[in-house]
């Protein structure tokens, strides 16, 4: 990400904005230039986080610690729960994994009871008095073991979920106006029956960002552009369903992704892919969910066969 970000700060002074995704160091570059929100560690970091939200909404039992024994007292203590370990920051899923008692862990960590349900994830637009425009909710794929995502990597999104709930919109909503969102926001839910837990708030562009602008048929760039600048956005119908997968290496190797179709943010022939680092990402869009569904599963297959 720091090459990344070593690239961009070589046009900084050529562009009207700069839009920030995940793991963006926002301190490097300026803060007149920055479109969106700026001030985000009460969000990013998880514990913060918890003790803003936990009073008002229903999440998990967190806890932050820095000894593998203080949490294998608070487990023992809930011999019906599962719990995880998540870093304190991080992003898509790396890092987190089940709790076990041999784990080596240095510094601060996170663990939090394991709530069972469907992942999905808002996506919306904050406008600067934190009310929001509610574009959709998507279906998170956590863990794929189809896909070579151990434990809980995220491998990708449908859109839009299927099972909208007015519960996702009102806490999302509500979530904007307590963490004073702007522009292009999402908080990510477990939804266990009737009961919806937050597990994270996105506070910029998402994982689902193209998968939103082909289901609907929307500059979600400009969308998050003129929120912000609190120009009314008025989001369309949804047109199609998009599926989005990212299939992890199984076996180190060399593989040639060049002409399958579907497929973005490919990698030279000539690198190495480790065993257990993203492959590509596959996109696919379809009017009908199971023509989209099957199609990238068809693609994931040309993928893994394209290993030299």
């Amino acid at each position: 990400m720091k090459i990344l970000e070593d690239l961009a700060l070589e046009y900084v002074n050529e562009v009207d904005y700069i839009i920030c995704n995940s793991d963006v160091d926002v301190s490097r570059f300026p803060r007149n230039k920055i479109i969106g929100n700026v001030d985000t560690d009460f969000i990013n970091n998880k514990y913060k986080l918890f003790k803003l939200l936990h009073k008002n909404f229903l999440l998990p039992d967190t806890y932050k610690l820095t000894d593998i024994e203080e949490a294998g007292e608070i487990v023992a203590n809930f011999p019906d729960k599962q719990f995880i370990v998540k870093p304190v920051y991080g992003s898509g899923g790396m890092g987190i994994t089940w709790y076990n008692e041999n784990l080596s862990i240095d510094g601060d960590f996170i663990l939090q009871e394991f709530i069972n349900g469907d992942s999905v994830s808002s996506s919306f637009l904050s406008y600067p008095n934190h009310d929001i425009e509610m574009i959709t909710t998507s279906d998170q794929i956590i863990g794929s073991k189809r896909l070579g995502g151990a434990d809980f990597k995220y491998c990708g999104n449908v859109t839009p979920y299927i099972k909208p709930s007015d519960k996702i919109v009102n806490i999302s909503a509500k979530i904007s106006m307590m963490c004073k969102l702007v522009g292009s926001n999402g908080v990510d839910f477990i939804l266990n029956n009737n009961n919806v837990y937050v597990i994270e708030v996105n506070p910029r562009i998402q994982g689902t960002f193209e998968l939103v602008e082909r289901s609907f048929k929307m500059n979600l760039a400009e969308a998050h552009i003129n929120s912000c600048n609190d120009v009314h956005v008025d989001i369309p119908s949804v047109q199609q369903f998009s599926v989005k997968l990212i299939p992890y290496c199984l076996n180190k190797g060399y593989y040639d992704l060049s002409n399958i179709p579907f497929v973005h943010d490919i990698s030279k022939q000539d690198y190495m892919f480790k065993k257990g680092e993203p492959l590509a990402t596959i996109i696919t869009s379809d009017r009908i969910l199971e023509n989209a569904m099957s199609r990238s599963e068809q693609v994931q297959k040309l993928v893994y066969n394209s290993k030299k």
